[in-house]
């Protein structure tokens, strides 16, 4: 079970490149589209992406879930960290809250900390909750999303 002393632990910042074939490729998969060319434009053409509105080739709206995976050991890293049994854990919910916007090419900050542990049920029907936040920082030293994923352990 999650290691209850983690409360309000910080994790070590971190800081990552937005590549224009990972925003390519997180299209791809969540259209379920096999190849680019099925895919909106503005995901992979620039002039596309300009004539839509946007600055450059923007991210998806649910892409930042990826840099958990990249930073920080990955998926199984914070699961060590936390003290949590990855075949007891699910993927409950991840919040978004956009204050800019995040297009490909960009350096992004991600500070992440455990801001709640809890138990929910009672026996056999309790899980254990803990949620990370984290916020992302853009080159330019701008908050442009903070996230909230719940972590659920049976």
């Amino acid at each position: 079970m999650a290691d209850q002393s983690k409360l309000g632990f910080e994790f070590p910042v971190y800081t990552f490149t937005i590549e224009e074939e990972k925003i390519i490729e997180f299209a791809i998969a969540v259209s379920q589209k096999d190849s680019r060319e099925q895919i909106n434009p503005i995901y992979y053409d620039e002039e596309a992406a300009t004539k839509a509105g946007y600055q450059g080739i923007p991210v998806p709206p649910t892409f930042l879930t990826s840099s958990f995976f990249w930073t920080g050991g990955g998926l199984i890293g914070t699961a060590n960290i936390l003290g949590i049994d990855l075949s007891r854990l699910l993927h409950r919910e991840e919040e978004y809250e956009y204050f800019g916007s995040i297009y490909a090419g960009d350096v992004l900050t991600r500070k992440m900390k455990v801001i709640d542990m809890l138990k929910k049920g009672n026996g056999k029907k309790s899980v254990e909750v803990t949620v990370l936040e984290a916020e992302l920082i853009n080159q330019r030293g701008e908050l442009v999303l903070k996230s909230r994923s719940r972590l659920i352990e049976k």
